[in-house]
């Protein structure tokens, strides 16, 4: 192994230990000490995951797992006690509200000898959140499901489904509510 990508590990594993340690406890921005502990969570944060734009914001409590496969864009920002499980792409200028939860995979359930809690996995499928999207409180995105530009996941919503841009979606499962889109805009 090279001696930067050596360096670049060591780094890595600083920042993860930093991070759950420390900074994932520390207070929202409103707390005292607020500014300090958003600024800590975002320098650590862009030191383990896989990719991180400007200004992201990372309430308290967030999970994100060893950073693989987890991508978030500029401006976005994620509330307290988010959850990604195994990855994500989020893009930029994206809200994800408090206790989102974002899987990847799941149980494999094939086999009915074998206890699912021995069956493993199935193949990794990080979900894409697209630009200027808004995931309200409590919503929960399955695995490999794309969150269009500019669409609204309400509150408690379980995504089973691709969201079409601008859509506003809510419920379990989550089903189209109207669009945002403006007049005469393609779907």
């Amino acid at each position: 192994m090279s001696e930067r990508l050596r360096g670049r590990g060591i780094r890595r594993i600083i920042a993860l230990a930093l991070y759950y340690g420390v900074a994932f406890y520390l207070p929202g921005r409103y707390g005292p000490l607020g500014k300090l502990s958003e600024r800590l969570r975002e320098v650590l944060c862009k030191a383990f995951i896989d990719e991180a734009g400007d200004r992201i914001d990372l309430g308290p409590r967030v999970h994100l797992g060893s950073g693989a496969n987890v991508r978030i864009g500029s401006r976005s920002g994620l509330g307290r006690g988010c959850r990604i499980y195994g990855g994500v792409t989020i893009g930029e200028n994206v809200m994800l509200g408090p206790y989102v939860s974002v899987l990847s995979e799941n149980h494999r359930v094939d086999r009915l000898d074998v206890p699912i809690g021995w069956q493993g996995t199935t193949p990794l499928q990080p979900p894409v959140i697209e630009d200027g999207a808004w995931i309200g409180l409590l919503a929960l995105i399955l695995p490999g499901r794309v969150i269009g530009e500019g669409a609204v996941v309400g509150a408690g919503a379980v995504v089973t489904r691709d969201v079409p841009p601008f859509a506003i979606v809510g419920g379990n499962p989550a089903k189209v509510i109207r669009s945002r889109a403006p007049e005469g805009a393609p779907d």
